[in-house]
């Protein structure tokens, strides 16, 4: 079966389109530079259109002879197209058949190998956290990766996940709950950083803890010292209190001495302040000098 193409052969085909290509160039350059020194105005403006619909024409004459050639040039290459495609087509018919074909007996390898790495994994002792997708790597069911491989990289990867929980179990805060991330992940770098998140937010939440509870201490012994001067400031009003009442214990006036007789009586208000010891001090002088007091109204 060979493909054989009589006509044209490779000196048969067109090698070039000749025609006055040259000649209509320098002649449509001259009469283009014509044109490029023209100045139309409003009353040769009709000229202008004129020359215009001129150039045109002249152009679209020029395009039009390009697709005809073009169209003449392709006509044998689209019929000589269809034809091989119809021809592939028939190739490929076969040709899908066998590829479905190939993949129903790749596929049935591969779930027949997906099965024995399954079985492998049960019988290596991974972690009971560990699932065997979790680990799976799709290149296992390639035909070039034997299960002697296979079983050695499980092994490097249960090793290395045993001492990855080690590296976490010695982190100084939070290490369950990095572990359980990990257990979820097999990231231990994940686990380590969630493990410091969580300490970092302890971290900061006993700091304000604690300043909350200073400001409460702050708090109350404000409170404290407000209560206890207002009770020193009660104490103090009670003692002046007492001293103002007293003059109503009296029961009858001194006796004026004798040689004081001939004295006028006066009478002056005050108020004193001082302590109790003072203060009663005060009164039992006035007392004892015959001095009259009483409460001021």
């Amino acid at each position: 079966m060979e493909l054989r193409i009589m006509s044209p052969q490779e000196d048969g085909f067109v090698k070039e389109i000749q025609w006055n290509n040259e000649e209509l160039k320098q002649e449509i350059t001259a009469t283009m530079q014509e044109y490029k020194s023209l100045a139309f105005t409003e009353d040769n403006i009709k000229d202008a259109k004129a020359d215009r619909a001129k150039l045109n024409k002249l152009r679209t004459a020029f395009e039009n002879e390009r697709k005809q050639i073009k169209k003449q040039c392709m006509e044998p290459y689209t019929k000589f197209e269809k034809q091989v495609k119809e021809i592939v087509a028939l190739i490929d018919e076969p040709i899908a058949l066998i590829d479905s074909q190939i993949k129903e007996v790749d596929d049935q390898k591969k779930a027949q190998k997906q099965k024995n790495i399954e079985e492998l994994f049960g019988s290596l002792g991974f972690q009971n956290f560990v699932t065997l997708d979790k680990i799976f790597d799709p290149k296992w069911l390639n035909a070039s990766m034997t299960m002697s491989k296979i079983e050695e990289q499980m092994k490097s990867q249960m090793f290395q996940i045993g001492h990855e929980l080690e590296t976490i179990r010695k982190l100084p805060d939070f290490a369950f709950e990095a572990k359980e991330l990990y257990k979820k992940t097999l990231d231990m770098n994940q686990a380590i950083q969630e493990g410091q998140r969580l300490a970092e937010i302890q971290k900061r939440k006993l700091a304000y803890e604690a300043e909350q509870k200073a400001k409460v201490e702050e708090q109350k012994r404000q409170e404290e010292l407000r209560q206890k001067e207002a009770a020193q400031r009660a104490a103090e009003q009670e003692s002046q209190g007492t001293i103002a009442e007293a003059p109503e214990m009296e029961e009858k006036p001194p006796v004026e001495p004798e040689h004081q007789k001939a004295d006028p009586i006066m009478s002056i208000d005050f108020r004193a302040w001082g302590t109790r010891e003072q203060l009663m001090n005060l009164r039992q002088y006035m007392i004892d000098n015959h001095i009259r007091f009483g409460k001021v109204e």
